[in-house]
C-alpha cells in the first residue's frame, strides 16, 4: 500500500520553509516513489485548519496507511520522522 503524506504549514515563514526541506529530504532518500507527498498552505487555505482541527503547524501527517500518525514541529531529525510515521521496517532501515 502506497504511503500518503501531507504536511501542514503556513506558507512565507522560516519553520514552514525548514519543515519543507526536511519533508523533501525525506522523500529523496527514504520513501522514492513510493509515498505521495501533499502540502497544504494554511495562509492560503485556512478553512483547512478548522476542518481537520488543526491547531499548530509544521504538522505531517501520515494519511494512509491506516492508522493515522500525525507529528508536530521540527522535522529536521530525519530517522525520530520517520520512526514516529511507523516509516522505519524492523530492521530499522
Amino acid at each position: 500500500m502506497e504511503t500518503v503524506l501531507r504536511l501542514y504549514v503556513v506558507g512565507g515563514t522560516q519553520l514552514a520553509d525548514r519543515a519543507v526541506g526536511a519533508l523533501r529530504r525525506l522523500q529523496a532518500e527514504h520513501l522514492g516513489d513510493s509515498a505521495s507527498v501533499e502540502i497544504v498552505d494554511l495562509a492560503e487555505r485556512p478553512e483547512v485548519a478548522e476542518q481537520e482541527g488543526i491547531l499548530a503547524t509544521p504538522l505531517l501527517v501520515r494519511v494512509a496507511p491506516e492508522p493515522v500518525r500525525r507529528i508536530v514541529g521540527d522535522l529536521s531529525d530525519v530517522d525520530r520522522v520517520r520512526w514516529s510515521l511507523g516509516l522505519v521496517g524492523e530492521d530499522g532501515a
